[in-house]
């Protein structure tokens, strides 16, 4: 592995700028140790230990641009395939070629797409520290953040997602004993950690109520929101909450979409006041999940849908979760009434009675 580590090292800056930016293959040493030479040692090594049909292993120097921080991923196919969902182990080079990381890491793409860039590397270094909690890990590892020396986005994506690593300085690189025996322990944690959380880690990150609804009014405010199509419904799971029961994570993407097209106006009364938020200057209302998503088991179809989101101001919206029996159950039956034929649409067909029966202990704020 030495070898191959050092034609990276000594070759892909030089690489970089002859090809002025593009990720064109050129067959340079640098290219053919990222994309065959050590692609086939970690798939000889994960034949040799009986692993290789689980995985999928590749080698990158980007798509279209060519990548500050070339890569080796090692992926799952149960969990994921490419470097943008799930997680998986990836060879990272820091963006200067001064030193790598073996990495049990996480695509964070798919995250910062459902929520916002900021959020979702907050939110990823918050995943990362909560698995590393299942792990016993090595001494040698490092845990938590790495140095990339990352001036690009997706670079500071991998530093801000990396869960457990062992660092490679370019002066100082591995024997392929050192470096397949710190891939084994990746493995084994990779194994662990799927046995917890299942194929993804969106179980780990909490989102409150406060932060979710900062987002849902940020993404709502770009134009962008109408075009955006992801939903929640691929990172249900069997996660549980603190309490032991089922929790279901709700897509800004679909809130925002709600509340855009309600053109952030109350549901219940237009001409509810409400004050300016600073989300590009747009009045300040709520996204309300009108069939709760707390009550998600008890239906076949998923109900984190535009037709089941409501845009309330937040009066409305705390009313229905905190005000007295009447006063509920009449805008909610008003609401109801109003979206039934769309949630029809959507299979989520339900009589007024046994709607409002979904309300009668209460329900989360987070519905």
């Amino acid at each position: 592995m030495e070898k191959p580590l050092l034609d990276v090292f000594d070759n892909y800056f030089s690489t970089r700028l002859r090809l002025h930016g593009r990720a064109n293959v050129i067959g340079t040493p640098d290219q053919n140790a990222l994309l065959l030479q050590i692609p086939r040692l970690i798939e000889t090594y994960l034949h040799k230990i009986g692993l290789a049909h689980l995985f999928k292993v590749k080698g990158s120097i980007g798509n279209g641009n060519i990548a500050r921080v070339p890569w080796v991923g090692i992926f799952r196919k149960e969990i994921t395939e490419n470097a943008e969902n799930g997680y998986y182990i990836v060879l990272l080079f820091s963006e200067n070629m001064s030193s790598c990381y073996l990495s049990l890491n996480q695509g964070i793409t798919a995250v910062e797409q459902l929520y916002t860039k900021t959020f979702a590397l907050r939110k990823m270094r918050e995943a990362a520290l909560k698995a590393i909690t299942h792990l016993e890990c090595d001494p040698e590892a490092h845990l938590g953040s790495i140095d990339l020396s990352s001036t690009g986005d997706l670079g500071r994506g991998y530093e801000a997602a990396a869960i457990v690593s062992f660092k490679y300085d370019a002066h100082s690189l591995p024997t392929d004993d050192v470096f397949f025996g710190h891939l084994n322990l990746l493995l084994g944690y990779y194994e662990k950690i799927f046995k917890k959380v299942g194929k993804n880690l969106h179980s780990l990150i909490s989102v409150s109520e406060n932060e979710f609804q900062q987002v849902v009014l940020e993404k709502a405010a770009s134009p962008q929101a109408l075009k955006e199509n992801i939903s929640s419904e691929e990172f249900w799971g069997d996660a549980l909450s603190s309490s032991g029961k089922p929790t279901f994570n709700r897509s800004p993407i679909v809130a925002a979409q709600a509340i855009r097209m309600a053109d952030f106006k109350c549901e219940i009364n237009a001409e509810h006041w409400t004050f300016t938020s600073r989300a590009k200057k747009h009045r300040y209302v709520e996204a309300h999940h009108l069939i709760p998503i707390s009550h998600q088991l008890k239906f076949f179809h998923p109900l984190d849908v535009v037709e089941n989101v409501v845009c309330l101001c937040a009066t409305c919206h705390r009313m229905l979760h905190y005000g007295v029996e009447k006063e509920r159950r009449d805008l909610l039956t008003h609401l109801f009434k109003k979206r039934k034929e769309v949630l029809v649409k959507r299979s989520l067909d339900l009589k007024v009675a046994d709607f409002l029966s979904l309300y009668s202990g209460g329900v989360l704020l987070e519905d």
